[in-house]
């Protein structure tokens, strides 16, 4: 359940920063994007103000012109990128552990800690 979440989460967004740069690199209208995407106007004003709110830093970076952005703020990205992803990795380990001690405590113990924590 946590993946199909994941992959769901990670599809939308996705998503949001394909209408976010159609609409700030591209120039694409929200009506054009509307008609392409097969989305309301306003779910394409929502996928941009969230999109914006979400991701300051690379909404920044997208609004400079192409001619703008210089290699430090691609490098900038690329290393917040990097950080991100090991962070990731650290919490679906730390989740993965939570789940087989879990799993443990009811196999060996006989005590779901799901249902004991909301005690």
């Amino acid at each position: 359940m946590l993946e199909k979440n994941y992959n769901q989460e990670k599809e939308l967004t996705l998503r949001y920063h394909e209408i976010y740069r159609l609409h700030v690199l591209e120039g694409v209208g929200v009506s054009d994007i509307a008609k392409k995407t097969g989305l309301s106007r306003g779910s394409v004003y929502r996928a941009l103000a969230i999109f914006e709110s979400q991701n300051p830093q690379e909404a920044e970076l997208m609004k400079k012109q192409s001619k703008d952005i210089r290699p430090d703020d691609y490098q900038k990205l690329v290393n917040e990128l990097s950080c991100l992803k090991e962070e990731l990795a650290k919490e679906r380990l730390r989740a993965d552990f939570y789940e087989e001690m879990v799993a443990f405590g009811k196999d060996v113990y006989g005590i779901d800690l799901k249902k004991a924590g909301t005690r």
